[in-house]
């Protein structure tokens, strides 16, 4: 019976914890939407999957941002310097298995594909900081 009872408050406080981190995570991403909707230039928190090419094993976690002269993109990862990212490609968006998030799964002009697990309400902000054309635009 204490065995149960145990294993029934550890849910509870799993379920609460989870529900807390994803309003912080969620009232983040809200909150850097709307300063890049004023008009500042905000990254986007990301992790980066290479699917071939020199980078091909490596994955991390950093920023997807504007690059030094404010055109084109970089990807940032922390003690790591700055990667340039070709423009102007195509994304497709899906479901992540980790809930609150998004993969874009992004194929370059050059035919690289790379993949950035972003947070939900972070997925078109940065398709449209890696250049891929809304189709709302054709």
């Amino acid at each position: 019976m204490v065995t149960l009872v145990e294993f029934v408050v550890l849910a509870v406080v799993a379920l609460l914890a989870g529900t807390l981190a994803r309003r912080a995570v969620a009232r983040r991403a809200a909150g850097r939407t709307t300063s890049a909707s004023a008009g500042a230039v905000v990254a986007v928190p990301c992790q980066a999957r290479w699917r071939q090419g020199a980078r091909r094993r490596f994955f991390g976690y950093g920023k997807l941002g504007a690059g030094a002269d404010g055109t084109g993109s970089v990807f940032k990862a922390p003690l790591r310097g700055a990667v340039p990212l070709p423009m102007g490609g195509r994304a497709a968006v899906r479901e992540s298995l980790r809930p609150g998030m998004r993969v874009l799964e992004y194929r370059a002009p050059d035919g690289q594909r790379i993949d950035f697990q972003v947070y939900d309400a972070e997925a078109e902000r940065a398709a449209r900081l890696l250049g891929v054309p809304d189709p709302a635009d054709w």
